[in-house]
Order: structure tokens, then sequence, then C-alpha cells
């Protein structure tokens, strides 16, 4: 006679022990890359400290946490306006530095349009995906493009209409947006959708889309007009975390800024990664991405970072999803970064 089975729980860490989250966006970041290469547990291998990907956690209070950082010992290298918008509500939470990812952006319409270049925007029904909950990192984000996007093709806001588009909550990984997106063109609910990065062009081609405008990284960085494509990432830790155990911060922002050196002398393996991150093939990273991986995974806290995390402040705030009083320079602690770098060059 079998036996019955019983499901055996893993050991839980000792009480003592600090289990700490980490958070990253499904595409290049310096987390991402550190995160596929086993770093962090490498790091504290023999120190008993847990480093526990939300990711791969489906708890719903998790998933809520990593959105608006009220989870306990969370370290998120993600976008930029979450983290704005979390610490605008009261979220005890520090900025540590700020990245920017340069990827591809694509203006995508349905074949049988007559729209071929950005002034025929004028007119047309523009998709904004909205997602559940109380904030929609992907509505800001298209929202901002559109402006830019609107900008540079000199139609007015007043000649066009955003329609929204129905998508998941954000704290989904790897989330339907994008598909949602497509669903609602091809269904005639929108006409003209803005599409990032390799995901972007992987369902233009699959849903076999007509490209109006196309806008490669080198020139989003290239030039000013497009700051509002280039997506910004904040790195941000709980402010308990930060202030019990900034030694351990201090040696995974290090970790983090170590994954930029890695990128360069690894380029095709980081090129890899950065695809797997986003569930994309290669080629399609390798297109969305084009040289400026190794730029993408730095983090800084350089005046033109800063400047460009000001602007996105400022623009939430115009849209009344900041406090007017919200202040970044309080909200900052410069020296993590700093320590990092130092040890850095300590041991170079």
């Amino acid at each position: 006679m079998a036996l019955p089975r019983y499901h055996v729980p893993p050991p839980s860490p000792p009480a003592a022990a600090p289990l700490i989250w980490y958070a990253r966006c499904p595409t290049l970041t310096a987390m991402g890359l550190v995160a596929n290469r086993g770093v962090f547990a490498r790091e504290f291998l023999r120190e008993h400290v847990y480093i526990v990907s939300v990711r791969e956690n489906s708890t719903p209070g998790v998933r809520q946490g990593l959105l608006d950082h009220s989870l306990s010992n969370l370290f998120r290298e993600a976008d930029a306006a979450t983290a704005l918008w979390s610490h605008g509500q009261g979220a005890a939470s520090r900025l540590l530095a700020i990245g920017e990812t340069w990827h591809g952006v694509s203006i995508v319409t349905r074949p049988s349009q007559p729209i071929d270049s950005l002034k025929d925007l004028a007119g047309r029904r523009l998709s904004v995906p909205k997602e559940a909950g109380a904030f929609s990192p992907a509505q800001v984000r298209t929202l901002r493009a559109w402006e830019t996007v609107l900008g540079v093709a000199g139609v007015a806001p007043r000649d066009i209409a955003f329609v929204p588009v129905v998508a998941d909550h954000p704290s989904v990984p790897f989330g339907d947006v994008a598909r949602r997106e497509v669903e609602a063109l091809l269904g005639g609910h929108s006409d003209v959708a803005i599409l990032y990065g390799a995901k972007g062009l992987e369902l233009a081609r699959s849903a076999h889309l007509k490209t109006v405008h196309r806008f490669e990284a080198e020139t989003i960085r290239a030039d000013p007009r497009l700051r509002g494509l280039v997506e910004l990432r904040a790195l941000t830790v709980d402010e308990a975390l930060l202030e019990g155990r900034a030694d351990i911060v201090t040696r995974l922002t290090g970790n983090l800024l170590e994954a930029a050196v890695w990128a360069r002398d690894f380029p095709r393996e980081a090129l890899r990664q950065a695809a797997g991150e986003g569930q994309v093939e290669p080629d399609d990273a390798a297109a969305a991405y084009g040289s400026l991986i190794v730029d993408g995974v730095k983090l800084g806290l350089e005046d033109d970072r800063l400047a460009a995390l000001d602007a996105l402040e400022s623009w939430l705030q115009g849209h009344n999803l900041l406090p007017r009083d919200h202040d970044i320079a309080a909200w900052l602690s410069p020296e993590v970064l700093a320590t990092a770098r130092s040890r850095l060059k300590e041991v170079a």
C-alpha cells in the first residue's frame, strides 16, 4: 500500500535573516541582467540574506506592494512614473538612481487605413491603454508619447481623439497592454496605436500592421524633442530597509552598476538576456535597442537624468497625478550610489 503524499513547504529563512524583494520591468534593465546571472544570490551566498523576485510571486498583496511601494524590503528598478506616483501617495521609499531605456517606437495602423505619415494623424482616433487600478503606467507612458509625436508632427491635440483601451492590472508581469491595443486597432475601435520596443515589432509583424512611422532608438536619444519617448526608470528602495541595512542596499546597488561593464564585455549575451527579459526574439531585441544596450543599462544621477525626472514630475503634477509640493531632492539618497561607486573603484 502506497504511503500518502504530503506537501512539504520549503523551509522559512531564520527570523533574523532579512528577506529582500527585488522587482524590475520586463525589458532592458540593469537588474534584469543581474538577476538572470544569479549575481544577487552569489553576493549573499554565505550570509543568509534572501533575495526574492517579485515577478515569480502571484500573491495579490505582493503584486500591489510592487506598484505602490508598500512591500517591505523592496528594491525596485522600474518605471519612474510609478515610483513618483507611489512616493507622492506617501510610500516610504528612497530614490537611489535613474536609468534610461532607449528603444524603437512604432506608430502603426491597419493596412487599409489611408494614414501614411504623422501629418495624417489629424482627425484620427489614437489608442491609449488604461490599466486597472488607481494608477496606470501604460496610460502615462502613452499619453506622454502621443504628446511628443503630435508635437513633432505639428498636429494639434484638438484635432485628434484619444480612445481608451482596457488592459490588465499594471502589476501583472508581461501584461497584455500591447496585444489589447492591436486587437482594438484590428477591430476598428481605434485608428492608430503606439507600440514599443521589440514586443512592438513582433506584434506589428504578426498582425500585418502598417507602420506609419518608426522612431529608432538612436534617433530618440539624439533628438531632444523626443524625450517623451524615452522610458525613464527609477531605482528605489524601501526606506526602512535603507535605514536598517544600508550595507546591503549599497552592495545591491554596486551589483547593478557592474551590469553595464558586463554588458560591454559580453554584448551578445547581454542582447540574449535582454530578449529573454521581454520574451522576444534576439533579432527583434537587436532591432529595438540598436547600439544602446550598454548605455540603457547604466544608472546614475547626472544632471540630464535628474532633469528628465523633473520633467516627468512636472507632467504628472500637471495631470493631477502627483502633489504640487512633491520634492525630488527630499526623496533622493545620493550617498548610496556614491558609496557603491567608491567601493567598486577600490576593488578595480
